[in-house]
C-alpha cells in the first residue's frame, strides 16, 4: 500500500498571474508557502481491474467497477481522471481525504491532483522531475477538468517550501527564498491563519477574472500588474530579511487583489477585516482566488488573542499552522 503526502500553500502575492490567460502574453510572478496542512491518498492494489474510492470528506464511496462503467461523485473525479491520464491499467482501491474543508483558498485540490500523479508513479516505476508533475496535475485540472486554474497551487504542492515562481508562455521557473533562520521564526511568530468558512471551488472567481483578461480589462491587467511587481518586492523583502517591507507589501497586494474581478472580497470579508486590524493586526489577505476560505494574517504575538478572541465571536476560527519546505512525497506502508 502506498502513502501520499503533499501540502498545501498560503500565496503571499502574485495570484491571478500564474493564469496562463494571463502570462502565455505577459509575465506572471507569484511567491507562495507550504504549510504543514495536507492532502492524503492511499491506494492499494487490487487482485482484478476495479476501481474502488473513499471519500471521508465527501461521505461518499464509490463501489469496485471497471473504471469505464464509474459515474463521479463529488471528489472522485480527480481520482478517475487522475487514473485515466496516467494510463494506469490495474485495479485499485483508492482512499483520499484533507486536513481541510472544500473551498479553503489553500490550494487542496491541487494539493490532492498532484498527490495522485506522484503516487500513481510510483505504482508505475517511474520517475519524473517536479516539474513535470506539477505541469501534469495542472493539466489534469484545466485542461481535462476544466477548472478555471493558475498554476502556482501544482508547483508549490510539488517543490514545497517558500518560492518565487516566474510563469511564461512554455516555462516555470521555481527560485527558493533563503530566510535567515531568526527571520524565519520572527515570520512564523507573528503569522496566523483563519478560517472564515467554506467558498466552493475557486474556478468560478477566476473565470471572472480570466474573462476580465481576456477583454483586456483595464481595471484587471493594471492590477494584475501590480501583484505580480508585488510578489517580486516581496521575495526581496524576505531575502533582505525586512519583515516591515513585507507587510506593507501584503497589505498593498490584497488591495490590488480586489480589483481582479467581482466576488474576491464580500461584506464578510470586509468586516471580518475591519475587526481584525481593530484587534492588532498589521496586514492580512485571503489566501487563494478569495471569496472566503482562509485569510493569513500578520501580527505582533503580543496581539494574537485580543485578534482570536475578536474573530471568534463571528465565527471565524484561528487554525494553527507551521511553514515547512517539502514538498509531495510517496511513502510505501507494509505488514500494518
Amino acid at each position: 500500500m502506498l502513502l501520499g503526502i503533499a501540502p498545501l500553500r498560503i500565496s503571499f502575492g502574485g495570484g491571478g498571474t500564474d493564469l496562463e490567460e494571463y502570462h502565455n502574453i505577459h509575465e506572471g510572478f507569484t511567491i507562495s508557502a507550504t504549510i504543514n496542512k495536507f492532502t492524503y491518498v492511499f491506494v492499494r492494489i487490487r487482485n482484478d481491474s476495479k476501481i474502488q474510492s473513499f471519500s471521508p470528506d465527501f461521505a461518499t464511496h464509490l463501489p469496485p467497477k471497471v473504471i469505464d462503467k464509474i459515474t463521479p461523485s463529488q471528489g472522485h473525479e480527480i481520482v478517475l481522471t487522475c487514473l485515466k491520464e496516467m494510463k494506469f491499467n490495474k485495479g485499485a482501491d483508492t482512499f483520499f481525504f484533507s486536513d481541510v474543508s472544500l473551498g479553503s483558498g489553500l490550494g487542496a485540490s491541487s494539493s490532492l491532483t498532484t498527490n495522485f500523479v506522484k503516487v500513481i508513479l510510483e505504482l508505475q516505476n517511474k520517475k519524473w522531475t517536479k516539474s513535470k508533475i506539477a505541469m501534469k496535475a495542472y493539466s489534469i485540472g484545466h485542461d481535462v477538468l476544466k477548472w478555471g486554474i493558475g498554476k502556482q497551487d501544482e508547483f508549490a504542492s510539488a517543490y514545497g517550501g517558500i518560492n518565487l515562481y516566474k510563469f511564461t508562455k512554455d516555462k516555470v521557473n521555481v527560485t527558493p527564498v533563503s530566510l535567515k533562520k531568526s527571520t524565519l521564526k520572527e515570520l512564523q511568530n507573528n503569522s496566523l491563519l483563519f478560517h472564515m468558512g467554506s467558498r466552493g471551488h475557486s474556478s468560478k472567481v477566476l473565470k471572472r477574472q480570466v474573462t476580465n483578461i481576456e477583454k483586456s480589462s483595464k481595471k484587471t491587467l493594471e492590477a494584475l500588474y501590480n501583484t505580480k511587481k508585488i510578489a517580486v518586492q516581496i521575495n526581496d523583502a524576505l531575502k533582505q530579511n525586512d519583515l516591515t517591507a513585507f507587510v506593507e507589501l501584503i497589505n498593498q497586494g490584497w488591495k490590488e487583489k480586489k480589483k481582479h474581478a467581482s466576488g474576491v472580497t464580500n461584506k464578510r470579508i470586509d468586516e471580518i477585516c475591519k475587526i481584525a486590524f481593530n484587534h492588532g493586526a498589521e496586514a492580512l489577505k485571503v489566501t487563494g482566488a478569495g471569496g472566503g476560505g482562509h485569510l493569513y494574517m500578520y501580527a505582533k504575538p503580543s496581539k494574537h488573542k485580543k485578534i482570536e478572541q475578536a474573530l471568534k465571536k463571528i465565527d471565524v476560527k484561528n487554525i494553527p499552522f507551521e511553514f515547512i519546505d517539502k514538498g509531495a512525497k510517496v511513502n510505501h506502508i507494509e505488514n500494518l
